[in-house]
């Protein structure tokens, strides 16, 4: 078989018993999350020096809104496809919700974004006895041990 006739599997449909609704362990969530978040330090390394040698604001700034851009279809479209980053395949995450759309899955990665950019405190929600972080509680999403 050639590789152009092969057909990539997408999430397989399953019935709402067979779901599993084990919370995934806190320390697996941060572990998944330091993980994708290496994918893009490795990526801004390995893009500076493309960088201009004078390196002003416009050269860094220009850098992070890539890395931005790449980060947000990274995350969003492996939660779409899969319901899980590279990160969460490694450490067993999966991320639930009743319907994940592309709107439900941008509200997430701002909310990723809104917690790292507050210093964290977004993902000190998930210490809460519901263990929901704020990109959960935007984007009315779960994540499940998968």
């Amino acid at each position: 078989m050639r590789f152009d006739e092969l057909e990539l599997d997408g999430m397989a449909a399953v019935d709402d018993d067979e779901v599993r609704t084990d919370d995934a362990p806190r320390f697996r969530r941060l572990l998944a999350l330091l993980t994708d978040l290496s994918l893009f330090a490795a990526l801004t390394l390995a893009l500076m020096p493309l960088l201009p040698p004078v390196r002003d604001a416009f050269a860094i700034v220009s850098l992070g809104g890539f890395v931005m851009m790449i980060s947000y279809y990274y995350f969003v479209g492996s939660w779409l496809l899969w319901g899980k980053t590279i990160g969460g395949a490694i450490f067993d995450v999966r991320v639930v919700a009743d319907a994940m759309t592309p709107k439900s899955a941008t509200l997430r990665w701002l909310g990723l974004y809104l917690s790292l950019f507050t210093a964290g405190i977004g993902f000190l929600f998930a210490a809460l006895p519901s263990r929901r972080s704020l990109a959960d509680r935007l984007s009315s999403t779960c994540c499940v041990a998968a």
